[in-house]
């Protein structure tokens, strides 16, 4: 059973450093801003400007709701639609960047001998590494969805809100928002054991960013628009892959490997 304590520690040390890291803190706040700012500039640019025939059909088709937007509002709601998968990319990125700058930074900096040499285990290690990249790209995601929905709220009034707070938004923002997070650790961990570089580690953990570039293009072509149980199975499905990817973090961070592979 794993100390509490212990976890804590590491936590508190992990959030020290990140402080420190001016260049990572902006990695981490700039892109949230964007993000919120983004989708409602370009709603207020598309709105005057009704959508082709062809594609208002088949968003309506999909999405019967939307029929009773006039087509300012739906050319705005379908622009709105399309940056929802860029929220999801926050709890992508941000602990991508914080754990992969973690464990890099131990094994340049050669401080890991001496955190081992402490009675920590090394599931305790890594817990609180893992807590301290997940949770501001699980906040960071969940501010920027809430920040961005006020303002829609403000500009644009309760139709086009009722549109961002339907359940296919709830879903991909709170359900497989942070089963990205976890995931997004899980290959940070695997991926900073093989590699020595930060920069290395990230291009090959921002795989998991594919499918989402695969889903907007989708959507924007306006072939689907995916509902709230496709959101929810996902978080399913990448939530049991996280787990699988857990186990194998655990067995390739076993205390004996870390101290012959990271001398």
């Amino acid at each position: 059973m794993m100390r509490i304590a212990w976890i804590a520690a590491v936590l508190e040390r992990e959030v020290a450093e990140l402080l420190r890291n001016r260049l990572l803190l902006l990695s981490i706040l700039g892109p949230p801003i964007v993000i919120v700012l983004g989708p409602v500039l370009l709603g207020k640019l598309v709105a005057g400007r009704p959508l082709p025939a062809g594609l208002a059909a088949s968003l309506v088709a999909g999405r019967p709701e939307w029929a009773l937007l006039d087509p300012g509002d739906l050319a705005a709601a379908y622009s709105f639609q399309q940056f929802l998968l860029f929220f999801l990319m926050l709890p992508a990125f941000i602990p991508l960047s914080i754990a992969t700058f973690s464990i890099i930074g131990e094994k340049q900096s050669r401080t890991l001998e001496a955190v081992l040499a402490t009675p920590i285990r090394t599931a305790e290690l890594l817990a609180g590494k893992a807590i301290a990249a997940a949770v501001p790209g699980i906040a960071g995601g969940l501010i920027a969805y809430l920040g961005f929905a006020g303002l829609v709220r403000a500009l644009y009034g309760p139709a086009l809100f009722a549109i961002v707070s339907a359940p296919d938004w709830l879903a991909a923002t709170f359900l497989l928002g942070p089963a990205i997070a976890l995931l997004s650790v899980v290959l940070g961990v695997l991926v900073s054991s093989r590699v020595n570089d930060p920069r290395t580690a990230q291009q090959v953990g921002a795989v998991i960013v594919v499918p989402l570039v695969g889903a907007v293009i989708a959507q924007a072509a306006g072939r689907f628009l995916v509902d709230a149980t496709g959101y929810g199975l996902a978080a399913g499905a990448v939530l049991l892959i996280a787990l699988a990817g857990l186990r194998a973090g655990s067995w390739l961070f076993a205390r004996e490997a870390i101290l012959t592979r990271w001398r």
